[in-house]
């Protein structure tokens, strides 16, 4: 074991100190973002980024990254209790550190609930599974799905007309097997926008669904692995949103307009029912017997999904902290070094390493785009799972009446307003930290 450990020491050194020169990089980059925010007018880069963002100052960015840490705190500590007892008692590990846990967190998980996403394959049949998402929200928010009779670039791209009260509103396409010539991964696209043009003629909208999912074979239909599912309803949540957008000003009408930080709040809305028994239950059946998913591979798919949340919400909390905070001020050289030493004095409950130069391999603000906007993940996900507890019903699945008011609310005024004001409008009150803790069963 101990040649094992000696050799994922010296990996973890070798990769979480690599690229070195981009310290010199990171400093020239920084110093440009804030010469850029000044000369604008802004005290800092981070203050010129919620310009356009639904969080409205810093403290509201540092205060809901401070929140979310607290709570999820206590169940990392326990989850990380939990894998250095395992250690000890699998190898004899005594001195836990950093590099053990993607290796024991693999281990353990495996022990724990001997699952594999590949054992729900057979049981969702692409066929069905799109069948049931649109049953599911046509029900959610009383629409009507009917096939469309148009052109489409492939044999395998199905269309669908949207109308509502009889009434034609859009359209969407869903081109969801892999082939050779198309790219790789899964997105949504919007193709027209809801709006009223100059000549008072209104524009419907539509919208495509990519995916990449196992094509149909002369023996075997396409099956989805259960995480499959869970894409085909992320991108469902952003298409309806864009879909359901029913402002007459097309530059902030459906995902137009829409703030960085809750783009994704519709989309983890919808995929979080895709996790829900009463959901799962009405398209999961075994593709040659028929034989509907148990409730026991349907609690793993919720267990697993759940497995070390609190770890993983305090690793955001520590990316997100650093991201916002660095981009408070012009900080180079060492200082960004402290900086980070100093956030995961509250988020760190493994010593950092010295050698650890986590900030020269982050290209997400750096590179990505999401310069003092790390903590947008979170964000977005708190609205999520708070939408989403106001809009479940354990027993049928969904709460009707609350889906009709997020809807009216949330998606038909698209970015005509910020989304934390259209959030209240609709229940009243901000959402809640606590939601997201308990979408997880932290809490």
């Amino acid at each position: 074991m101990e040649q094992t450990e000696s050799i994922e020491k010296e990996l973890s050194k070798a990769y979480s100190s690599r690229a070195p020169k981009n310290a010199e990089v990171i400093d020239q980059i920084l110093a440009l973002k804030d010469e850029k925010a000044k000369l604008l007018g802004f005290d800092s880069y981070a203050q010129y980024a919620l310009e356009t963002r639904d969080a409205n100052t810093e403290a509201d960015v540092l205060g809901f990254l401070e929140d979310l840490g607290d709570a999820g705190l206590p169940q990392a500590k326990k989850e990380l209790a939990e894998l250095q007892a395992f250690a000890l008692k699998t190898d004899g590990i005594e001195d836990f550190a950093g590099y053990d846990m993607g290796y024991y967190s693999e281990k353990l998980k495996k022990e724990k609930f001997d699952f594999d996403d590949t054992m729900t394959k057979p049981y969702f049949q692409q066929s069905k599974v799109l069948d049931g998402l649109l049953d599911i929200v046509s029900e959610l928010f009383d629409v009507t799905f009917k096939p469309a009779d148009v052109p489409t670039w492939h044999t395998c791209v199905k269309a669908f007309d949207i109308f509502e009260d009889d009434t034609l509103s859009g359209r969407i396409y869903f081109d969801l097997e892999a082939r050779k010539e198309k790219r790789g991964g899964a997105w949504m696209n919007d193709w027209e926008t809801h709006y009223v043009d100059s000549q008072g003629k209104t524009h419907l909208a539509s919208a495509f669904i990519v995916c990449n999912f196992s094509p149909t074979t002369d023996s075997t239909p396409s099956l989805l692995r259960h995480d499959d599912v869970v894409t085909l309803f992320h991108e469902m949540g952003h298409a309806i949103h864009h879909l359901f957008g029913t402002c007459k000003e097309r530059s902030v009408s459906g995902i137009n307009g829409v703030a960085w930080d809750v783009v994704e709040f519709p989309s983890q809305f919808l995929e979080n029912f895709a996790y829900e028994e009463a959901i799962l239950k009405r398209f999961g059946f075994h593709y040659e017997s028929g034989e509907a998913l148990s409730s026991t591979l349907m609690a793993k798919i919720k267990e697993t999904k759940n497995y070390q949340a609190g770890l993983g919400i305090l690793r955001q909390v520590e990316f997100s902290l650093f991201d916002f905070t660095l981009h408070q001020g012009c900080y180079q050289g060492t200082q960004i070094q402290d900086l980070l030493d100093g956030i995961r004095e509250k988020t760190a409950l493994l010593q950092t390493p010295a050698y650890n130069k986590f900030q020269h391999g982050f290209a997400h603000i750096f590179a990505g785009g999401y310069s003092a906007g790390y903590y947008s993940y979170k964000w977005a996900e708190v609205l999520s799972a708070d939408a989403f507890f106001e809009c479940l019903d354990e027993k049928d699945g969904f709460n009707k009446e609350k889906a009709k008011g997020y809807k009216a609310y949330i998606l038909s005024n698209g970015g005509s307003q910020e989304m934390s004001k259209l959030y209240e409008a609709w229940l009243g009150r901000k959402a809640e930290v606590k939601s997201l803790i308990r979408l997880y069963d932290m809490g």
